[in-house]
């Protein structure tokens, strides 16, 4: 009888099961399959590094004769953009057991693996997609301002709000450009899951590990019953809460101006100020057209944009189309993905639905501004002795740990556009 040994396993890991998960890993979210990697971008020991051209070039100038002097310019300025590398992780358990009671089949274990692996794959994507909407604060959800605690150890929680009337203000003063609850697309506990650990308040000050969701509230319990307050940020994960997660789509088109910073440099550094509105107010066809004008004069004219909304914008697009008569076409992108077309300026826009578009949000990407940011593809940790499997101390369990070195960077703000509070 042929034996499975745990080199099988890695061989499973390593020749099998990572080509599966680099393969299909990114083709699970709109964003996160969009997204170039490694676009003009270089690594710097735990940086991420990209050129900017922060201004025109000093050397053009019309000469009033042949006689006249041309002007001698170094070329256009430049400046860095910089973004730190974060780290990603996901991991399996599988015991020694499930091992030795598959020794005549080393199938019986790879199919325990592969379906675990498809699994892990899929949430670890999901986690990753929400985090590119994000600004880097990790901030998911927040205490209640009325009733926050209902209970030992259950914490009342709703949209989050930065200065919003009728919600209060959050304590993490790092949150830029919540509003609340616009359409209801997202649910204060949409990306809380039993078992995580959660960090409350100020840096995270408290912790617990969720036992139960509702749609109102999470229950937490050991280490600790967590103490809360009203308007307390909630994070997932309490260690590095708030600086730990990817600088995404909110921390590149915020609100900020001035000496405020994106990736090092300050907002008022040429093409570093998005197109940014905030009115509350129904979305239609003119907003659209308007943000398309405001993007186009920093893009080159062969860029490829897509417009990302969640779902009740996008049941409310197709209902102006049809509404004006207008042709309602597909539109395909690289993973195979269906949209409205939105045609402003002489461009084709597809018009994407992605459930974590945060809430009332119109976003005009410029998709060959954007890039990932990664040291390498999405691996396997390897153990001192070279295996794929670490055994956990003191059990006879052994772990797999995927993890990924990565961030995304803007390399122009300016040919981007954010919509905020838009209605149906």
């Amino acid at each position: 009888m042929a034996e499975l040994t745990l080199s099988d396993i890695t061989a499973t890991l390593k020749e099998v099961l990572l080509p599966y998960v680099r393969d299909n890993f990114p083709k699970q979210t709109i964003l996160l399959d969009q997204m170039k990697r490694n676009s003009r971008i270089e690594i710097m020991n735990d940086e991420f590094v990209a050129a900017i051209y922060t201004g025109r070039h000093g050397g053009v100038v019309n000469l009033p004769n042949d006689a006249g002097t041309v002007v001698s310019a170094g070329g256009r300025p430049t400046s860095r953009a910089t973004v730190s590398t974060e780290i990603v992780t996901g991991a399996l358990n599988i015991s020694k057991l499930a091992i030795d009671a598959s020794k005549s089949s080393v199938l019986a274990v790879q199919n325990t693996l592969q379906a675990q692996t498809e699994k892990l794959s899929n949430d670890f994507a999901r986690h990753m997609n929400r985090q590119l909407y994000g600004g880097g604060d990790g901030v998911v959800s927040k205490v209640r301002t009325t009733g926050g605690s209902v209970g030992t150890g259950t914490i009342a929680v709703e949209a989050i709000a930065t200065s919003e009337a009728g919600y209060g203000t959050i304590d993490d003063g790092r949150a830029l450009d919540y509003y609340g609850t616009i359409n209801g697309d997202i649910s204060p506990t949409k990306y809380f899951a039993v078992d995580q650990i959660i960090g409350v308040g100020s840096a995270a000050a408290a912790t617990g590990t969720i036992t139960g969701v509702t749609g109102t509230a999470i229950v937490s319990g050991a280490p600790t019953a967590i103490v809360t307050a009203a308007d307390d940020a909630i994070y997932i994960g309490a260690a590095g809460a708030g600086t730990s997660e990817i600088l995404g789509i909110r921390a590149a088109l915020s609100s900020s101006t001035g000496t405020s910073t994106y990736a090092g440099l300050a907002r008022n550094t040429t093409g570093w100020t998005p197109g940014f509105g905030s009115a509350s107010a129904a979305l239609s066809l003119a907003r659209l057209e308007a943000m398309d004008g405001d993007v186009q004069e920093m893009a080159d004219q062969k860029d490829k944009y897509i417009l990302l909304v969640n779902k009740t914008l996008y049941r409310k697009y197709g209902d102006l189309l049809t509404a004006m008569r207008r042709s309602v076409n597909t539109a395909d992108l690289l993973g195979g993905w269906k949209g409205l077309e939105f045609a402003a300026g002489g461009n084709v826009v597809g018009v994407f639905r992605d459930y974590d578009v945060p809430d009332g949000e119109v976003l005009m990407i410029n998709l060959d501004t954007w890039t990932i940011c990664q040291v390498s593809d999405v691996s396997w940790m390897e153990d001192p002795s070279g295996g794929g499997l670490l055994r956990l101390q003191n059990t006879i369990q052994y772990q797999a740990v995927m993890h990924w070195f990565v961030n995304t960077l803007c390399l122009a703000p300016g040919a981007n556009a954010k919509e905020t509070r838009k209605t149906a």
